[in-house]
């Protein structure tokens, strides 16, 4: 049975499925609008007065953000309690770029303070550690390819970086770094024959050390070192592992120094903050890394310390509610006008989807609203020629979170972008009525907007930042945690239980699997190898 809403939470829904549809169009002319859903956080600028809430919908939600535990988390999560309740784990990712000056503000008991402190020093061990291993590999010449072996949290976050910050081209005195996720052979034999054996550097990234999409991919690896006439020390000096499990690491003969560490802590889609940024730093340099995480201390503390009606990533969840319940939307749209962040909508399907995509919250009670919107997205303006005319004319409203970038250069090209995104962001949201039923576009699109100043480490780090706070608030909202994944786990246990399955000479499979599932395994065994 459904249990009973928290008052304000039903209030909150009450309202929403009382209100007629407001139109934006009408909303935009609102006393003090602007004032009340635009603000500046991190050097972001957020311009949400594209959807529709008035001014007396905004104050209930305010009010149910209030009444939820939403602060008390967000100050459990500082102090190092374990908010992660279901894996009894601190959720401690901002620890991984707070500096002295930005922790001395946190709040804590004196024995909280000290162990976080502890472990402050733990993290910047390790940025040390990475700093200097980057310093000798970007110093030496001797590296002309970084291959970066994970899969999920383990490369998304990298991955999105360097495509934001370096590009296709490796900057002169750097290493072109690639990216092998997926265990589909032919992902590696693409790879393969751009690498020289002598002058490429494997990082293998599981925090288990044991994920086995990325084991078999360095399995693959070692078999083309050693093809490539590699000796076993040579092939141990050109690997290096980031993991939470340093000992396995250390057992599978990878040198002590080319080992980097992380706390069990650090989530996979929270952690490109950590040593799973080591990529990062050896593609685009340590200063930028630096300045990625300082962009996302700078979005911490406004996370930390603003009250929920300025608080950038509160309002954005407070949204994303309301246009669930307001308008029915089970998506929201990510186009971001900048190609360098084509790997955004990805990264934030990750991060909110495996975060709040769940069935029941805390205490293991049904949730009453969904918990994650499916999130999905390409950058603009190669999306305005394929799913956009869904977004104009089609029967369900979707939520659009423009990201746009200001700084761009003095281009004709520049302008067009920018013209663009402001021309959907204007036809989406106010519409335009038509000559006829064909023609007409009715508006009414809710068209989120957050500007960067410049496409560099600093705002990268904030806009991150800013989603990761957007889905921890929303998961607060509705009492679910946000930092387990079991969904995913038990793909990966099935996974390990089909494996020897598939081989040639297995076996008759097990009369327990379903009719279709055996005659679709007995299927792929005979095409295998063909």
């Amino acid at each position: 049975m459904t249990p009973p809403l928290p008052e304000a939470l039903r209030t909150v829904l009450e309202r929403a499925a009382l209100r007629p549809l407001r139109q934006i169009a009408s909303l935009q002319h609102e006393p003090g609008r602007m004032a009340l859903l635009s603000l500046e956080a991190a050097g972001l600028y957020l311009d949400l007065t594209r959807s529709p809430v008035d001014r007396h919908d905004w104050s209930t939600l305010l009010a149910f953000a209030r009444d939820s535990r939403l602060l008390e988390r967000r100050q459990a999560m500082q102090a190092g309690e374990t908010i992660n309740v279901t894996e009894q784990r601190k959720v401690w990712h901002p620890l991984l770029r707070a500096d002295a000056a930005s922790l001395a503000t946190w709040p804590g008991s004196a024995a909280q303070v000290q162990m976080r402190d502890h472990a402050w020093q733990g993290v910047q061990a390790t940025l040390h550690q990475m700093r200097r291993f980057a310093g000798q590999v970007l110093g030496g010449g001797l590296i002309s390819d970084v291959v970066h072996i994970g899969i999920g949290g383990s490369y998304l976050g990298p991955e999105l970086a360097l495509g934001a910050l370096v590009g296709a081209h490796a900057p002169p005195g750097r290493p072109r770094v690639h990216f092998l996720a997926n265990v589909d052979p032919l992902a590696w034999d693409r790879l393969a024959p751009a690498l020289d054996a002598q002058k490429t550097l494997f990082i293998m990234a599981s925090k288990t050390w044991t994920t086995q999409e990325t084991s078999l991919n360095a399995r693959a690896v070692r078999d083309w070192q050693q093809a490539q006439g590699l000796e076993p020390e040579q092939i141990a000096a050109r690997w290096a592992g980031v993991t939470a499990r340093p000992d396995l690491a250390m057992g599978a003969g990878l040198p002590a120094g080319q080992i980097f560490g992380f706390e069990d802590w650090v989530g996979g889609r929270y952690s490109l903050w950590s040593s799973i940024g080591l990529p990062i730093m050896l593609g685009a340099g340590i200063e930028a890394f630096d300045a990625l995480l300082a962009g996302a201390r700078a979005m911490d503390q406004h996370f930390f310390s603003a009250p929920p009606e300025h608080n950038a990533p509160v309002m954005l969840a407070l949204l994303s509610l309301w246009h669930q319940w307001h308008l029915g939307s089970q998506t929201e749209v990510v186009v971001p006008y900048a190609r360098g962040l084509a790997r955004l909508p990805a990264f934030l399907q990750q991060l909110q989807m495996e975060s709040n995509g769940k069935r029941v919250d805390i205490d293991g009670q049904p949730l009453p609203v969904n918990g994650s919107p499916v999130i999905w997205g390409e950058p603009g303006t190669d999306a305005q020629h394929s799913f956009f005319q869904s977004l104009h004319q089609g029967l369900q409203i979707q939520p659009i979170d423009f990201v746009l970038v200001a700084g761009q250069p003095d281009d004709e090209r520049a302008r067009a972008l920018q013209a663009n995104a402001l021309a959907q962001i204007e036809a989406l949201s106010l519409g335009r009525p038509g000559s006829d039923a064909h023609r007409d576009n009715p508006g009414n699109r809710p068209a989120l907007v957050v500007v960067l100043p410049h496409l560099d480490a600093r705002s990268l780090g904030a806009l991150l930042a800013l989603y990761e706070h957007k889905t921890a608030a929303l998961g607060w909202l509705l009492n679910l945690n946000s930092f387990d994944q079991f969904g995913v786990e038990l793909g990966k246990q099935m996974a390990g239980e089909f494996l020897p399955l598939l081989a040639r000479n297995a076996g008759a499979p097990s009369s327990d699997l379903s009719p279709a599932t055996r005659a679709l395994l007995l299927r792929l065994r005979r095409a295998g190898g063909a």
